[in-house]
């Protein structure tokens, strides 16, 4: 279990890596990276002009979602007593440590000098940090449900786009246009 928290933390803030769909290696909250399998997606189906609209949307969409938990989890953080920094060598020593139940995680802290209240702050963010990645994760998914892309298109889209770049141009056109649009009427 604490594994699996761990490593989860690791992947946290990661699920837009193109080929990666929802979880990926590209952190800022921690320095580590990780490979995380993820569910095939069908790269082979066309992809319409209005597909790419709406997964340009949608895509806007879920970044500001994990911009949004990217600040909450780093308040969380701070709110616990702990630096950004600590909290990362904390992660990256009971990783590499292979913490798999408490006796080990215990065995790991004093090994690396981390205190015993470092070690508490640090299951205190751990648990929080999970509840905002799985809350931001709900809110991602009902975002794309809501555009009728469907999570599995939109993974197909964003697992397509990895490799072909006349299509993260396409995407990125998209995305152009539509904040052009959004800035004008307000002009």
């Amino acid at each position: 279990m604490v594994r699996f928290c761990v490593a989860a933390l690791l992947i946290m803030l990661a699920w837009l890596t193109p080929g990666a769909a929802w979880a990926g290696p590209s952190s800022p909250l921690l320095a580590q990276a990780t490979v995380v399998e993820v569910a095939d997606v069908d790269t082979s189906a066309p992809i319409s002009d209005t597909d790419i609209d709406t997964f340009a949307k949608v895509y806007q969409q879920v970044q500001t979602l994990r911009l949004q938990a990217e600040r909450e989890m780093a308040k969380a953080v701070e709110d616990e007593g702990l630096t950004i920094d600590r909290f990362n060598a904390i992660a990256a020593v009971q990783l590499d440590g292979g913490a798999e139940n408490p006796d080990d995680i215990a065995k790991i802290a004093e090994k690396a000098k981390i205190s015993p209240k470092e070690n508490k702050q640090f299951q205190a963010v751990v648990e929080r940090i999970i509840a905002i990645r799985q809350s931001a994760e709900g809110d991602m998914e009902k975002a794309i449900e809501a555009a009728e892309l469907g999570l599995d298109r939109f993974n197909s889209i964003l697992a397509r786009s990895a490799d072909d770049t006349a299509l993260q141009r396409q995407i990125s056109d998209a995305i152009v246009k539509q904040t052009l649009a959004q800035v004008k009427p307000a002009s």
